[in-house]
């Protein structure tokens, strides 16, 4: 049962909100306290928004109570190019906002007493025995504070796709520690580990557990972590470099994972922020054990942080507790190619909100945390929310201004008369196979789901984009004869396979 206190907190919220949203509309007045009021209050904002800093094609809000949605809505367009709308029921990635859907999923069969959070995982998954991945925890695991260092799971799971199960387990066994302390180092690797550990244990995929424990208790029926399943509408992604640009979507059913992998609607993160507003009821019961919610947020790993406005200091299972304008906020954001969310709420206000776009360029980035705080200035009564708002749009608006309406120009590829050479295979063991080959006259990249075209830097690198607009460099290694034998990528080198090398000979 809610708390009284925080049930009277409730009933003055509307009211709160429809007093801040009339402060600069002077001719309203008390009478005109409706929700039309406050909807009509923030479709403003969004087109004021949307017209002054012209950089995404949509946005997808909502805006929700315990006991209620407040708003949901979308703004701009889920894809220019055929003129398609972005609604309520727009599929947008969401990215690491799946951490928070896996984390419940984890505490809800830890609740029903078929997992431990705090056991070894090596007792799940005894090939782990003596490793530093198998002496870790669930718990640290979901917390970011396990110490692995994952960074070749992270790259197959979320972008290559190059893996199979034996491979994972593989990267897993050999993980090494990272150095120095490891109380919070956020990252995929936990998530994707705890993936490992449910498929393994319970013998079908994290996705299927997700959507069982999590996704259709709370009637979240339009999330979906299968890109398969996508409907055709779905938002497309974009990158704003001087005008907006779309481009194919990277992600593929082998690349969403259990740290980021789904696609949701604001229709559906509206029941999602209210269940976490309400310890797991919705739609007037309880459909997740009493207190398991709320658990899932107690903090299990302490930091000292800042994320745009946010001081974060805690994280839970998939949530933070941050801190915004002196109140306690929970929290958890996704980025990747083409898109960006937001997902928070404030238990002071019995509010939450999620914005979705389908942009994360630079001058985009932190536009679901600019809305979500102008909507959260409107609850708490702030004087003028949108000349606040309006502050950080014309700065952005500024620091923008060099580029607007331009594109960038072409690259010059400044390739070799000789860059065949370079075509064949380049395998790293726990990273996986960079294939290089001729294509329409010009070398070419494939790694895994991921491909891009070549072009050369006067210092010896070549930049590729196998995420799109998301350039990186790398250098192809010769031996002291001229051959070339590996290619040196982020970090790690690859080595070329000898069958793949022309310039080699068989016996």
């Amino acid at each position: 049962m809610r708390n009284p206190a925080a049930a009277a907190r409730g009933c003055i919220f509307a009211q709160l909100v429809v007093v801040s949203l009339l402060l600069l509309a002077a001719t309203e007045t008390v009478a005109d306290n409706k929700p039309s009021v406050i909807e009509a209050r923030i479709d403003t904002f969004m087109s004021e928004l949307m017209e002054v800093l012209d950089v995404v094609p949509g946005y997808s809000v909502a805006v929700t109570s315990p006991d209620a949605i407040l708003l949901v809505r979308g703004y701009g367009f889920a894809d220019p190019a055929n003129g398609e709308p972005m609604d309520a029921d727009t599929q947008v990635y969401v990215a690491s906002l799946t951490k928070s859907m896996t984390g419940l999923a984890v505490a809800s069969l830890a609740n029903k007493g078929l997992l431990d959070l705090d056991v070894a995982i090596e007792e799940y998954l005894p090939t782990l025995n003596g490793t530093p991945a198998g002496a870790s925890s669930l718990r640290r695991l979901l917390s970011h504070s396990h110490g692995l260092e994952g960074s070749a799971l992270s790259w197959r799971t979320a972008y290559s796709g190059d893996y199979t199960p034996a491979i994972l387990m593989d990267i897993v066994t050999n993980m090494r520690k990272e150095e120095g302390d490891a109380t919070f180092n956020y990252s995929n690797t936990g998530y994707v580990i705890a993936g490992i550990v449910l498929e393994q244990r319970f013998g079908k995929s994290w996705k299927d557990i997700v959507e069982d424990e999590v996704l259709s208790p709370a009637g979240m029926d339009s999330t979906t972590a299968w890109v398969s399943a996508l409907a055709d509408d779905y938002a497309k992604p974009h990158s704003w470099l001087g005008v907006k640009n779309t481009f194919p979507l990277a992600k593929r059913d082998n690349t969403m994972h259990a740290a980021g992998g789904h696609f949701s609607t604001a229709n559906d993160l509206a029941r999602w922020l209210m269940l976490q507003l309400s310890d797991g009821r919705i739609d007037g019961r309880q459909v997740f054990a009493p207190g398991l919610v709320n658990s899932t947020r107690a903090a299990n790993a302490e930091l000292d942080m800042t994320f745009y406005t946010y001081r974060r200091k805690r994280y839970g299972l998939g949530w933070y507790e941050a801190e915004y304008d002196g109140r306690r906020m929970y929290q958890h954001f996704g980025s990747y190619s083409g898109y960006r969310a937001h997902a928070s709420f404030v238990p002071e206000l019995e509010i939450g909100v999620a914005v979705m776009i389908n942009d994360a360029s630079r001058p985009g980035f932190h536009l679901p945390d600019l809305v979500a705080n102008y909507i959260y200035d409107l609850a708490a009564g702030v004087e003028q929310p949108e000349a606040k708002a309006r502050t950080e749009i014309a700065r952005i608006v500024e620091s923008i201004r060099p580029m607007a309406g331009k594109t960038p120009p072409e690259r010059p590829r400044r390739a070799p008369a000789d860059e065949a050479r370079y075509a064949g295979s380049y395998r790293n063991k726990d990273f996986g196979e960079i294939e290089f080959s001729m294509s329409d006259g010009e070398l070419k990249a494939a790694f895994g789901n991921l491909s891009s075209r070549i072009t050369y830097r006067e210092d010896g690198t070549v930049r590729m984009e196998l995420t799109p607009y998301r350039g990186t460099l790398g250098r192809f290694v010769e031996d002291e004869d001229g051959v070339v034998n590996g290619f040196q990528y982020r970090g790690a080198y690859y080595v070329r396979e000898p069958e793949a090398d022309p310039q080699r000979t068989s016996d």
